[in-house]
C-alpha cells in the first residue's frame, strides 16, 4: 500500500487535510520557525527608543501636537493592539496635550465595522480615540500634492497634511504587488486616493518581471517616491511569525525601517523551492476574507508551477470577489477576455479602476499558465468570473489534478500562500 502525507493547511479558521502519495510530493512549503516575543510591549517601546535614520520618537514630540496614527487594516493579521498602549506610553499623550487620531489603512478595500475596529486597535483605544477608515474613492478627503517626477498623482488623505506628527504601524511580508508590505505601502494604497492607487497599479500591467518578494519592482520604488512627498515622521515595520505573533519590530525612517525589517523577515516568509512542480496546492491564508486577498496565493504559486499544470486553491473567500463593488464590476465586466487585451478593451470600456483591472488580468493570466480549482464559499457564477473551477474539497482539487497530470506528477503544498514567497534555486 503506498505511503500517503498528511498535510494540515489553515482554511478561515479551520484546518484541513490533505492526503499526498509520498511518492508524488516534492515539498512543503511553511514559513520559517520563528518564536515570538515575550512581551510585544517592551519591544515596541525598544523600537521607539532606539530607531532607524530617525532620532527616538519622544524627540519628536512637542506639546499640543495633533498626532496621526496609521494602522493596517482586518486583512493583515498585526495585532496592533498589543503596541498601541507602549505607543501612547512613548508619546506622553497627557502631559504633551496631545490630539491623536487613528487612520485605517484601508487601501482600495472596504470600510472596518466597529466589531472589526475594536478587534484591531483595541477596546480602550477604540473607545477613547477617534478611529477613522479612509476611503480612497472619496475625494473630499483628499489633498492634492503634485506628482511625482514619474507623473504619478499625489492625492492622500488630507488628515496627513493636518498633522503635525505622523506615525505609521504594519507588517512587513512579501506581496505579491509591492514586493513586500509595510513601509511606504501604509500611504501608497494605504491612505491614497483613486487616481493614485489607479496610476501605480498600471504599472503592475505593464511590468515584465514578477513583483513578489522583489524590492527593486516599479510600483514598490514608485510608492517610495511617493512617500517623499507625504509626511510620515516614523514608520513601524512589524514582522511576524505564522502564529501572528510579533517577532521583530523596528521604527525609523519608512525607507531604512522597512529595508532592516524585510532582511528580517526574509527567513521566516522566503522560503526556497528546489524545482517547478507539476501541482501546487495552496492555502492563501492569511489573506483569505475575498477572492481579492485570496488570490495572492495564485501569485505566490505562478512562481513554481509548470506551463500546463494545475494549481489547487484553498482561500474561503465569505466576501465573495471584493469588498468594494467597484472591483467587483470592473472585474466581470472583463471575464472572458485573454490577458493580453483586457488593458485595451478596458480602456476602449472606459472601465477607470485600474486596481480592478489589474486582478482581472492576473487572474486571467493565471488561467493561461495553469488549470486553477479552488475550495471556497464563493457561488459558481462569481468563479466563472474568475474563470477559475470549483473543488468540492482541497483534496477533491488534488485528486482530479493527479488524474489530469499523471501519476509521476509533482506536488508542492504551500501552508500560507498569503504571505509566502517561493524562492526558486535551480
Amino acid at each position: 500500500m503506498e505511503e500517503n502525507a498528511i498535510i494540515k493547511l489553515p482554511y478561515g479558521s479551520e484546518m484541513v487535510s490533505l492526503s499526498v502519495p509520498r511518492r508524488n510530493l516534492l515539498d512543503v512549503l511553511e514559513p520559517g520557525d520563528a518564536a515570538g516575543v515575550r512581551n510585544p510591549a517592551v519591544t515596541m517601546r525598544q523600537a521607539l527608543r532606539s530607531p532607524v535614520g530617525k532620532p527616538p520618537l519622544r524627540d519628536l514630540v512637542r506639546a499640543g501636537q495633533r498626532v496621526l496614527v496609521l494602522v493596517d487594516d482586518n486583512t493583515r493579521p498585526t495585532p496592533v493592539y498589543q503596541v498601541l498602549p507602549a505607543l501612547l506610553e512613548e508619546l506622553e499623550v497627557e502631559r504633551n496635550a496631545l490630539q491623536v487620531r487613528f487612520l485605517i489603512a484601508t487601501g482600495t478595500h472596504r470600510p472596518l465595522t466597529q466589531e472589526e475596529t475594536v478587534r484591531k486597535v483595541g477596546a480602550e483605544v477604540a473607545h477613547r480615540y477617534e478611529v477613522i477608515n479612509h476611503r480612497w474613492s472619496d475625494a473630499e478627503t483628499l489633498v492634492d500634492l503634485g506628482r511625482t517626477v514619474n507623473g504619478t498623482p499625489i492625492k492622500v488623505n488630507r488628515l496627513l497634511v493636518e498633522s503635525d506628527l505622523v506615525i505609521s504601524i504594519g507588517t512587513t511580508v512579501p506581496h505579491c504587488l509591492a514586493g513586500w508590505a509595510g513601509g511606504a505601502k501604509m500611504i501608497q494604497p494605504g491612505v491614497s486616493g483613486e487616481d493614485t492607487t489607479n496610476h501605480t497599479h498600471a504599472l503592475c500591467m505593464m511590468s515584465p518581471m514578477p513583483h513578489l518578494g522583489r524590492l527593486d519592482n516599479p510600483l514598490r520604488l514608485e510608492i517610495e517616491q511617493i512617500v517623499r512627498s507625504v509626511r510620515l515622521d516614523m514608520a513601524v515595520c512589524c514582522v511576524l511569525n505564522r502564529r501572528s505573533e510579533f517577532v521583530h519590530i523596528v521604527a525609523g525612517d519608512s525607507l531604512a525601517a522597512h529595508r532592516r525589517s524585510v532582511e528580517l523577515a526574509r527567513p521566516i516568509w522566503v522560503r526556497p523551492v528546489r524545482a517547478l512542480a507539476d501541482i501546487v496546492v495552496v492555502s492563501s491564508y492569511p489573506s483569505d476574507i475575498d477572492y481579492w486577498q485570496g488570490i495572492k496565493g495564485l501569485f505566490a504559486a505562478e512562481l513554481i508551477v509548470k506551463r500546463g499544470g494545475d494549481i489547487v486553491l484553498a482561500s474561503p473567500c465569505p466576501e465573495g470577489i471584493a469588498g468594494e463593488l467597484e472591483h467587483e464590476r470592473t472585474i466581470a465586466a472583463l471575464a472572458g477576455m485573454p490577458s493580453r487585451e483586457m488593458r485595451l478593451r478596458a480602456r476602449e470600456m472606459g472601465l477607470s479602476d485600474l486596481a480592478g483591472v489589474n486582478t482581472a488580468v492576473v487572474a486571467a493570466r493565471i488561467n493561461e499558465l495553469a488549470w486553477v480549482s479552488v475550495c471556497t464559499c464563493m457561488s459558481d457564477a462569481q468563479l466563472a468570473v474568475v474563470g477559475h473551477s470549483r473543488a468540492n474539497t482541497v483534496q477533491e482539487g488534488l485528486d482530479r489534478a493527479l488524474a489530469r497530470q499523471g501519476r509521476d506528477a509533482k506536488v508542492l503544498v504551500i501552508t500560507h500562500g498569503g504571505d509566502i514567497c517561493p524562492a526558486l534555486s535551480l
